[in-house]
């Protein structure tokens, strides 16, 4: 393989789980360590995988623990949990960036990320 082939071949994704765009106004709920509640807000999800999501927040979320929530199509209240996996300001926005790795029920995990996806493909689809 020539330089010029090596250039503009993707690199390969290290990853466990492939990402989807999905951006997603979410409520939160931060806790510490000891499961108290920290802090809450809102937020807004850039992507999503099965086992996480990257979260945009004003403030950068200091915690253990997170509980997200959103709603679906029909206004039925979705709930999710993760632990917080790290948190960085953006260079570009000024906002933060918090990973977050879903625990729990993995019925919950899949219907919180289906409802999100719905939910972002009919703000992106149907509301334009």
């Amino acid at each position: 393989m020539n330089t010029m082939e090596q250039t503009i071949l993707p690199r390969s994704e290290k990853r466990r789980f492939p990402r989807i765009t999905a951006s997603t106004v979410v409520g939160y709920a931060l806790f510490d360590a000891y499961r108290e509640r920290i802090d809450r807000g809102k937020g807004r999800t850039l992507n999503l995988s099965q086992k996480g999501t990257l979260l945009e927040t004003q403030n950068p979320l200091h915690g253990e623990f997170i509980i997200l929530l959103a709603h679906d199509l029909e206004g039925e209240k979705i709930k999710v949990k993760g632990r917080v996996a790290n948190t960085r300001r953006s260079d570009i926005t000024g906002l933060y960036l918090t990973g977050v790795e879903f625990i729990g029920s993995h019925d919950a995990q899949r219907k919180a990320i289906v409802a999100m996806v719905k939910v972002y493909n009919h703000q992106k689809y149907y509301q334009q």
